[in-house]
Protein backbone atom coordinates (compact mmCIF):
# COMPACT_ATOMS: atom_id res chain seq x y z
CA UNK A 1 0.00 0.00 0.00
CA UNK A 2 1.40 3.22 -1.10
CA UNK A 3 0.95 6.51 0.83
CA UNK A 4 -1.51 7.69 -1.82
CA UNK A 5 -3.35 4.90 -0.98
CA UNK A 6 -2.97 5.17 2.75
CA UNK A 7 -4.78 9.02 2.30
CA UNK A 8 -7.24 8.22 0.20
CA UNK A 9 -8.95 5.60 2.61
CA UNK A 10 -8.57 7.72 5.60
CA UNK A 11 -9.80 10.47 3.81
CA UNK A 12 -12.72 8.47 2.96
CA UNK A 13 -12.87 6.96 7.20
CA UNK A 14 -12.63 10.77 8.09
CA UNK A 15 -15.42 11.62 5.94
CA UNK A 16 -17.30 9.25 7.48
CA UNK A 17 -16.92 9.21 10.40
CA UNK A 18 -17.01 13.59 10.56
CA UNK A 19 -19.20 14.63 13.56
CA UNK A 20 -19.12 11.63 15.18
CA UNK A 21 -18.54 11.76 18.82
CA UNK A 22 -15.84 8.40 18.42
CA UNK A 23 -12.09 7.75 20.03
CA UNK A 24 -9.85 5.71 17.55
CA UNK A 25 -6.24 5.77 16.41
CA UNK A 26 -4.11 4.50 13.69
CA UNK A 27 -2.19 1.33 14.31
CA UNK A 28 -0.03 -0.79 13.03
CA UNK A 29 2.39 -0.12 10.07
CA UNK A 30 0.72 2.64 8.48
CA UNK A 31 0.90 4.18 12.03
CA UNK A 32 4.47 3.90 12.08
CA UNK A 33 4.48 5.31 8.00
CA UNK A 34 2.55 8.25 9.06
CA UNK A 35 4.83 8.89 11.36
CA UNK A 36 7.94 9.28 8.90
CA UNK A 37 9.12 5.23 9.12
CA UNK A 38 10.35 3.46 6.00
CA UNK A 39 8.16 0.29 6.47
CA UNK A 40 5.47 -1.63 3.94
CA UNK A 41 1.84 -0.97 4.59
CA UNK A 42 -0.38 -3.84 3.86
CA UNK A 43 -2.96 -3.40 5.51
CA UNK A 44 -4.68 -0.57 7.71
CA UNK A 45 -5.52 -0.87 11.46
CA UNK A 46 -7.28 1.64 13.21
CA UNK A 47 -8.30 0.80 16.99
CA UNK A 48 -11.17 2.62 18.86
CA UNK A 49 -13.91 1.40 21.90
CA UNK A 50 -16.73 -0.43 21.96
CA UNK A 51 -19.05 2.38 21.12
CA UNK A 52 -16.73 3.16 18.46
CA UNK A 53 -17.24 -0.34 16.45
CA UNK A 54 -20.68 0.59 16.12
CA UNK A 55 -20.55 3.94 14.83
CA UNK A 56 -17.80 2.56 12.13
CA UNK A 57 -20.05 -0.59 11.42
CA UNK A 58 -22.87 2.26 10.57
CA UNK A 59 -20.13 4.53 8.82
CA UNK A 60 -18.61 1.89 6.76
CA UNK A 61 -21.11 -0.55 6.68
CA UNK A 62 -21.32 -1.55 2.73
CA UNK A 63 -17.44 -2.02 2.92
CA UNK A 64 -17.55 -4.19 5.72
CA UNK A 65 -16.25 -8.31 4.33
CA UNK A 66 -16.45 -9.41 8.61
CA UNK A 67 -17.72 -8.89 11.35
CA UNK A 68 -16.49 -10.40 14.29
CA UNK A 69 -15.95 -10.74 18.16
CA UNK A 70 -12.37 -11.91 18.76
CA UNK A 71 -11.61 -13.75 22.18
CA UNK A 72 -7.78 -13.36 21.96
CA UNK A 73 -8.66 -9.39 22.03
CA UNK A 74 -11.19 -9.70 24.23
CA UNK A 75 -13.48 -7.56 21.79
CA UNK A 76 -14.80 -6.71 18.64
CA UNK A 77 -12.81 -6.45 14.92
CA UNK A 78 -14.37 -5.45 11.73
CA UNK A 79 -12.84 -5.75 8.82
CA UNK A 80 -13.09 -4.01 5.60
CA UNK A 81 -12.79 -3.89 1.95
CA UNK A 82 -11.67 -0.13 1.54
CA UNK A 83 -10.42 0.56 -2.67
CA UNK A 84 -9.56 -2.75 -2.54
CA UNK A 85 -7.21 -2.66 0.36
CA UNK A 86 -8.26 -4.11 4.05
CA UNK A 87 -8.96 -2.29 7.07
CA UNK A 88 -9.04 -4.06 10.35
CA UNK A 89 -10.93 -2.03 12.96
CA UNK A 90 -10.57 -3.28 16.27
CA UNK A 91 -11.95 -2.51 19.93
CA UNK A 92 -9.45 -3.87 22.80
CA UNK A 93 -11.27 -5.40 26.17
CA UNK A 94 -7.46 -4.99 27.68
CA UNK A 95 -7.46 -0.90 27.84
CA UNK A 96 -3.70 -1.15 28.38
CA UNK A 97 -3.92 -2.13 24.36
CA UNK A 98 -5.96 0.76 23.42
CA UNK A 99 -3.31 3.34 24.46
CA UNK A 100 -6.17 6.51 23.73
CA UNK A 101 -4.64 8.46 26.78
CA UNK A 102 -0.95 8.72 24.53
CA UNK A 103 -2.91 9.76 21.24
CA UNK A 104 -2.07 12.73 19.55
CA UNK A 105 -3.32 14.41 16.12
CA UNK A 106 -0.93 14.34 13.83
CA UNK A 107 -1.15 16.32 10.59
CA UNK A 108 0.05 14.33 7.69
CA UNK A 109 -0.79 15.31 4.04
CA UNK A 110 -3.83 17.78 4.86
CA UNK A 111 -5.50 15.10 7.31
CA UNK A 112 -5.65 15.33 10.81
CA UNK A 113 -4.92 11.54 12.25
CA UNK A 114 -4.87 10.26 15.40
CA UNK A 115 -1.49 8.73 15.98
CA UNK A 116 0.07 6.30 18.42
CA UNK A 117 3.54 8.53 18.75
CA UNK A 118 6.37 5.85 18.07
CA UNK A 119 7.71 5.64 22.03
CA UNK A 120 3.99 4.13 22.78
CA UNK A 121 4.00 2.22 19.86
CA UNK A 122 7.43 0.91 20.77
CA UNK A 123 5.46 -0.45 24.06
CA UNK A 124 2.19 -1.98 22.27
CA UNK A 125 4.44 -3.60 20.22
CA UNK A 126 6.14 -5.01 23.30
CA UNK A 127 3.50 -5.90 24.95
CA UNK A 128 1.68 -8.03 22.43
CA UNK A 129 5.19 -10.02 21.78
CA UNK A 130 6.11 -8.19 18.71
CA UNK A 131 10.32 -8.15 19.13
CA UNK A 132 11.26 -7.43 15.69
CA UNK A 133 8.36 -4.11 15.05
CA UNK A 134 10.19 -3.28 18.63
CA UNK A 135 13.66 -3.39 17.34
CA UNK A 136 12.77 -1.38 14.11
CA UNK A 137 10.87 1.59 15.92
CA UNK A 138 13.72 1.96 18.30
CA UNK A 139 16.50 1.73 15.68
CA UNK A 140 14.43 4.61 13.65
CA UNK A 141 14.27 6.50 17.19
CA UNK A 142 17.65 6.19 17.61
CA UNK A 143 18.90 7.36 14.14
CA UNK A 144 16.87 10.39 14.07
CA UNK A 145 18.10 11.70 17.71
CA UNK A 146 21.61 11.30 16.11
CA UNK A 147 20.60 13.46 13.14
CA UNK A 148 19.00 16.11 15.74
CA UNK A 149 22.42 15.80 17.45
CA UNK A 150 24.29 16.71 14.54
Amino acid sequence: MEEKDIHRILSIISRRIAGKEIRWRLEGSANLRVQGMEVTVRDLDITTTPEGIDIFRSALNEYIVKDTKRDNLEGQSLVCDILGFEVEINSYGNDLLNMFEHVRIGSWNGLNVPLLPLENAKDFYRMIGRAEKVRLIQTHIEKNMKKRIK
